[in-house]
């Protein structure tokens, strides 16, 4: 009468083994797994490609490019012209493009109950005044930022030319007051508070 009984065992055990033994059954105690590759690309300098010794004509350059909203595109430039295969093909960034007025790295403007200074990519707000909502538009790219204020004030508006800052503006809205920073391009942002400043990121 044994063996029919270690013979059903033997049978119904790998219906309770489990599908992967070097790893834990408990979830919790899963080991996570995470990606060592950082999302930050550094800054473009100059890239030199050296051409092969037969190439004699450069038909046409193909750029695969990476957008704001992560999806990719490809953008082909039709070129067709002689090329000498001793000298290699140098890719680099050059000045601003003309849509932008920025030229500086840093700037500030100051409207008395509220003062600003952009250094990078990053705009810093200091007010004593209650940050209400904040959101972006586009036609002109800008970033809006609502503060409580009730007191009267004439709207004006200051450059900032510290890319991507081209300008900020102040208006009165009665009970808030909205500064609306223009920008060189479509961006996203981050806004966040600390040590009573307010400090916008482009990204």
């Amino acid at each position: 009468m044994k063996y029919p009984f270690y013979l059903s065992l033997l049978l119904l055990s790998p219906l309770f083994a489990r599908e992967n033994p070097f790893f834990a059954t408990d979830d919790a105690k899963k080991q996570k797994v995470s990606s060592n590759i950082s999302e930050a690309r550094p800054q473009m300098g100059t890239i030199n490609y050296t051409l092969a010794d037969q190439a004699r004509v450069l038909k046409e350059v193909t750029f695969t490019i990476q957008n704001l909203d992560g999806s990719i595109e490809e953008r082909k430039v039709q070129i067709d012209q002689s090329i000498d295969w001793h000298r290699a093909l140098t890719l680099s960034q050059g000045n601003a493009t003309g849509r932008s007025a920025a030229t500086n790295s840093s700037s500030a403007a100051n409207f008395g109950f509220i003062q600003l200074y952009s250094k990078g990519k990053t705009l810093t707000i200091k007010t004593a005044d209650t940050l209400v909502r904040h959101f972006a538009l586009s036609s002109p790219n800008s970033i809006v930022v609502d503060f409580k204020h009730e007191a009267s004030f004439n709207s004006d508006q200051k450059p900032l030319n510290a890319a991507p800052f081209l300008n900020v503006s102040v208006g009165n809205h009665g009970k808030f007051a909205r500064a609306t920073i223009t920008l060189d391009g479509h961006y996203a942002y981050t806004l966040s508070k600390e040590n009573g400043l307010i400090s916008i990121t482009c990204k």
